[in-house]
Formats: C-alpha cells, structure tokens, sequence
C-alpha cells in the first residue's frame, strides 16, 4: 500500500517500492488542498510585508537621488527659460541606474525571504517538512548569488571590451578595428553567462525544497539538489517539464498584470505632483515604477503558493526515484 503521499495525511514519505502512484501536478494538487488556504494567508502577509519592505527602500532610493531629480528639474527650467530643448546629462542618468543597481540586493532578499517562508511552509503542509526557515533561506541566498554570478561575469567583460564604461574615450577592442572580434566579445560573453545561469538554475531547481524537506544544510541541499537532477536523464527532463512551464507561466501572469497596472501610472503622477515635491522627473520614475511593484506583487501572491507545491512535489518524485534505483538488484 502507498504511503507518504500528497493524498494520505501521513507525517513522512514512505514510497511505494515501485515509486509513486500519483505525478507531479497531481500531488501539487492534493497539497494545495489540504493546506491551501493556511498557504494563501501567509502569501498575503508576506505580501503585506514585502510590499512594505519594498516601499521603505524604495523611499530610501528617492532621498539618496533627489539632488540628481532637483538637479534635472533645475535644468529643464533654466532651459524653458531659455526657450531650449533639454535632455539630462548622462552622468545624472546613470547616478539613478546606479542607486537602482544598489538597490536590487535589498530587493531580491526580500523575495527570497518571502519564497523561503512559503516553501517551508508548502513543505510542513505536504507531510513533509523537516527544513529549517533558515537553511531554506541560506539555500535561496547561495543559489542567487551562484547563479548570477556568471550573467554579471559576462555582462563585465562585454562591457570592459567593447565600451567606454570603465574608462573614458577609449575602447580595447573597437569596432573599426576588430569587427569580427567586437562582435564575439559584444554577445558571447552574456550569451555564455546566461546559458551557464540557466542550466545553474535548472540543476538547482529542488533545492529548496530538498532543504524544507530533508533538513539539510544550504550547500548539501544543492549538493542533492545536483544529484538528483543530473542522476538519471528522466530526472533531468521531469525537472525541465516542471520548471519551464512554471517559469513561462510567471512570466505572462506578470505580463498580463503589468499590463492592466498601466492605467496606475497616470494617476501615480498626478497624485505624487498633488502630495509631494513639485518634480515632474521623480513624479515620472514613480509613474513607472508603481505598475511594476502592483504586478511584481500580484504575481508572487498568485504563483508562487502554486509554485512551491508544485516543486514540492517534484523533489518527493525525484527523492522516490532515486530511492527505487539504489534498491534495485544490480545485473
């Protein structure tokens, strides 16, 4: 008889000896219904709370760059004057690309936290879990930085070759010069890195749920993380089959509510000319952002409670698999 199941109710994974009766999605499924609505109410708060961890740097932001937004302003006033056209200088342009830059590692921990408490919780609710919220954090953390590390790797060297970023009216390998090498060193080096982050990602995609579940440390969970996925090629293509899917799903639901967000921005304006400074440049960055924060949000509220069932359930496939194969007779 079948035990350890999304079904049974039963407190730990007891496979069938001839792995499990019920797939993925339908596991995912059978979780979602027994702890669903505990699951939707922490994604709420740790909506709530990202929201307001989002907004806390997101002010932060605005005060360490409003000399730059009064700066631009001046400038677009002294030229009205002048009865000029005005475009900001480009070095007051990067200072905010920059400030946003700096702000990102604030931003993706706190995603992380919020994805952290939602799989170990998805875990608990699956019979399963063992983890600790700090070890599925650490998990989370490490798995970032790993990944990304080869997209930033590439994007430098692109940038030290091909651009004058990080000197001044000077390229090592110009254009005129090297078409061919300009070429190889202005796409190869991103493409590379994000080729390398991808296959990073998908070796890794269990990981956090290997941490909820089995207890592990944040460096043997991608351990086991890496070998289950990579231990039999059915493994690999069961975690293709549920990551990709689960990534393009995320990506159009963000579309799609990014897209409805947009009538936000208009009013955003008006409402931050009404209340705050009199910037129409700060007025306008916040327009642009408060679409993306809603649809950021609305999205994680929506996807990411699904999501970890679902990868929940992958990591018990994999764990019952693996489980089979190291018990079968060898010959």
């Amino acid at each position: 008889m079948t035990g350890g199941t999304a079904s049974d109710g039963g407190a730990g994974p007891t496979e069938h000896p001839h792995g499990p009766r019920h797939g993925v999605v339908r596991t995912a499924s059978a979780t979602l219904r027994r702890g669903g609505l505990p699951l939707f109410g922490l994604t709420a708060r740790v909506t709530g709370l990202a929201a307001l961890g989002g907004l806390l740097v997101t002010v932060v932001a605005f005060l360490a760059v409003w000399p730059t937004f009064t700066e631009i302003r001046l400038g677009a006033i002294r030229a009205h004057l002048d009865e000029d056209s005005y475009a900001p200088d480009g070095s007051r342009v990067n200072d905010l690309w920059l400030t946003l830059l700096a702000c990102l590692p604030f931003l993706i921990l706190l995603l992380h936290l919020g994805c952290a408490a939602l799989q170990t919780a998805t875990a608990r609710a699956a019979g399963a879990g063992h983890g600790r919220f700090r070890a599925v954090l650490g998990v989370y953390v490490l798995r970032g930085v790993y990944v990304w590390a080869p997209v930033v790797l590439g994007i430098l060297v692109e940038e030290t070759f091909t651009t004058t970023l990080f000197r001044e009216h000077t390229v090592i390998v110009p254009k005129w010069e090297y078409p061919t090498l300009f070429e190889v060193l202005r796409y190869g080096p991103p493409l590379l890195g994000l080729v390398t982050a991808l296959l990073l990602r998908l070796t890794w995609t269990p990981a956090p749920a290997v941490a909820a579940t089995e207890g592990l440390a944040p460096r043997a969970s991608m351990r086991r993380s890496r070998a289950l996925v990579w231990g039999r090629t059915s493994a690999w293509f069961r975690t293709v089959a549920a990551a990709l899917p689960l990534g393009a799903l995320t990506v159009g639901l963000y579309a799609l509510l990014h897209l409805a967000a947009r009538p936000l921005r208009s009013g955003t304006v008006s409402l931050f000319l009404e209340w705050g400074p009199d910037n129409t440049y700060a007025a306008y960055v916040a327009g642009l952002l408060v679409p993306i924060a809603v649809a950021l949000l609305l999205t994680g509220a929506l996807a990411l409670p699904p999501a970890h069932a679902v990868l929940t359930a992958l990591h018990r496939r994999l764990t019952s698999r693996d489980r089979v194969t190291a018990a079968a007779p060898p010959g």
